[in-house]
């Protein structure tokens, strides 16, 4: 939560008229002593915007309007939301009985909040904390989910972080409503996405997605995986594959090790190479787009699989396809640009750390050059894929006697340094290269640039006499 206790004390000396209530989440939270770090603030009060204003300025904040479809403003300050504050239209009751879940529609007095006085006023109209007691996800009304579709991703985000376990009532409304997805804009959608994502019940919360209907309606080129085979070397089809993948990602990520012992054994095996202060930061930059492009992986191979006279399933380019169809996806859903480059990249890299060599043998400094230029600080994260990716391919069992070769592989691949420090000076640069090989603007001269910059990393030029002696060899060689 943005707003401290002592804030929370100056906005109760601004409710004069005992007229505002802290409902929704914070109270949930309140009740179950748990302070988390996406908690909202949200208030109601009858003084509408009046009140909103004097309390922004008695915290030396700001307001905004944020919806043009109903009363309601945000309080911000040094750019960072602190409460949102809706228009009382009606009566407390009303408001209430308006709300998602039931564990969301109580309220307690602001002065009583502040205060950490939770239980003696608190207003519960519709069993929510006795449904908190019991762990149970519960509907306000039987419509809530069709009033807002995006509620089927909140559930699931509930159980989750709460969890609270779905009712039989919600389970039925989340099939019948996830249908109604599509109609809900992708900002709000991909802002629900990404807690559900990031969070410590990924995996589970995509068996939740995919039992209601909901991760087919958000992703269709997943749905479009079903029953894709692609043995005899995938043990699943691509849909569960992909799957598969998710959950081996999520336990070789895991900050310690994970419960089952065969897990353990797996991510023990990685840890010296995941303390690497690099690889850990890597890990953690890059945790939202791995965990995406580790669901997405494979979404171009239904429309590339090929059988061959071998017997044997083929599905050329479908690391580029994937690719395309992943960022397109991610478009729709208004993700930010960054992060679509980021799962794109990695969806069509993925293959390559087992190209760079097989596991057992020692990839070349070259092949290990390239690999670092093509993916830079994506290097661990495409390498934990590339184990992920195994892992649902093979089984555990099967990859477990040769799973010292797969690490000692993404160890060398993950150690290995140029020679020559990037952050060197160049030893030649476009003009030196157009003026030592007398040769024109044009995109010689990159491919050139690059050559040099490679055989220096790789110590086979030191000097920049090497380099514009090479420059003159590559501008005259035959093309």
């Amino acid at each position: 939560m943005s707003l401290t206790s002592d804030d929370l004390r100056v906005l109760a000396e601004a409710d004069e008229s005992d007229g505002v209530w802290i409902v929704g989440g914070a109270v949930r939270d309140a009740l179950l002593d748990r302070h988390s770090r996406n908690a909202e603030l949200d208030l109601v009060a009858t003084g509408g915007e009046a009140w909103a204003q004097g309390a922004a300025a008695a915290l030396g904040a700001s307001l905004a309007r944020i919806s043009a479809s109903f009363p309601i403003w945000q309080i911000v300050r040094d750019g960072k939301p602190l409460a949102d504050v809706w228009q009382l239209e009606t009566d407390l009751a009303t408001d209430l009985r308006r709300r998602d879940f039931t564990v969301n529609a109580m309220a307690v007095p602001l002065r009583d909040f502040a205060g950490g006085e939770i239980l003696p006023n608190l207003v519960d109209l519709c069993g929510g904390r006795e449904d908190l007691a019991a762990r149970r996800l519960r509907l306000v009304s039987g419509s809530a989910l069709m009033a807002d579709p995006l509620r089927v991703l909140r559930a699931v985000r509930f159980e989750s972080e709460l969890g609270l376990r779905p009712d039989a009532g919600l389970r039925s409304a989340m099939r019948e409503s996830a249908g109604l997805l599509s109609g809900v804009s992708g900002e709000r959608v991909s802002a629900e996405l990404e807690r559900i994502v990031v969070g410590d019940g990924f995996a589970w919360s995509l068996r939740r997605l995919e039992q209601c209907g909901a991760l087919g309606r958000l992703f269709p080129e997943l749905e479009h995986c079903r029953g894709v085979d692609q043995r005899p070397v995938h043990r699943r089809d691509v849909f569960w594959h992909q799957y598969d993948a998710v959950r081996w990602i999520m336990r070789l990520t895991e900050d310690r090790p994970p419960r089952g012992a065969v897990a353990r054994e797996f991510w023990t095996a990685l840890e010296p190479i995941r303390e690497q202060e690099q690889v850990r930061t890597a890990l953690k930059q890059w945790r939202l787009p791995l965990r995406i492009a580790t669901l997405l992986h494979d979404i171009g191979k239904p429309d590339t699989r090929e059988v061959g006279a071998d017997g044997r399933t083929h599905f050329y380019g479908h690391s580029e396809l994937g690719a395309g169809l992943a960022a397109v996806r991610l478009r729709e859903l208004r993700f930010p640009s960054r992060l679509i480059g980021q799962v794109r990249l990695l969806i069509e890299q993925h293959l390559r750390p087992g190209q760079v060599a097989a596991p057992g043998q020692a990839p070349t400094n070259r092949a290990l050059h390239r690999f670092h230029s093509a993916l830079g600080d994506a290097a661990a994260p495409l390498c934990w894929l590339f184990l992920a990716d195994s892992l649902a391919t093979a089984g555990s069992s099967a990859l477990l006697p040769r799973w010292g070769a797969y690490g000692a592989h993404v160890g060398r691949i993950l150690a290995w340094e140029p020679l020559r420090s990037v952050a060197a000076p160049r030893l030649l640069d476009g003009r030196g290269i157009m003026e030592a090989a007398g040769i024109g603007p044009g995109p010689q001269v990159g491919a050139i640039l690059r050559e040099i910059e490679e055989r220096a990393a790789l110590g086979e030029i030191e000097t920049a006499e090497e380099a514009r002696q090479l420059a003159r060899e590559l501008a005259t060689a035959p093309a």
